[in-house]
C-alpha cells in the first residue's frame, strides 16, 4: 500500500497575517454585539407600542360598550313609554325584512 502524500504547506508569505484575523474577529464580535443591542431595542420599542395600542383599543372598546348600553337603555325606555307604537314599528320592520328576503 502506498501512503497518501501529505498536503504541501503554503509558503510563509501565503499565510494570512494573524493580526488581520484577530482584527476581523474583533470587528465581527463588535458587529454581533451591536446587532444584539439593536434587536433588543427594537423588541422593547415594539412591546411598548403594542401595549399602548392595546390600552387605546381597550379604552375605545369600553366606550363603545358604554354607548351600546346607553342606546339599549334608551330603547327600553321608549318601549315602556309607548308600547303600541313600538309593537307597530317592530311589526313593520319584520314585515319589510321578510318581504326583502323573499324576493329573488
Amino acid at each position: 500500500m502506498s501512503r497518501p502524500m501529505p498536503e504541501p504547506t503554503p509558503p510563509l508569505d501565503a499565510v494570512p497575517d494573524l493580526d488581520h484575523l484577530e482584527s476581523a474577529k474583533e470587528s465581527l464580535g463588535e458587529a454581533r454585539d451591536a446587532l444584539k443591542s439593536g434587536v433588543a431595542d427594537a423588541m422593547g420599542a415594539s412591546t411598548a407600542a403594542a401595549r399602548e395600542a392595546k390600552a387605546e383599543l381597550d379604552e375605545k372598546l369600553q366606550g363603545l360598550l358604554d354607548q351600546g348600553k346607553g342606546m339599549l337603555t334608551q330603547a327600553e325606555d321608549l318601549i315602556r313609554s309607548k308600547p303600541l307604537a313600538s309593537f307597530g314599528i317592530a311589526f313593520a320592520a319584520g314585515y319589510l325584512v321578510a318581504a326583502l328576503t323573499r324576493r329573488k
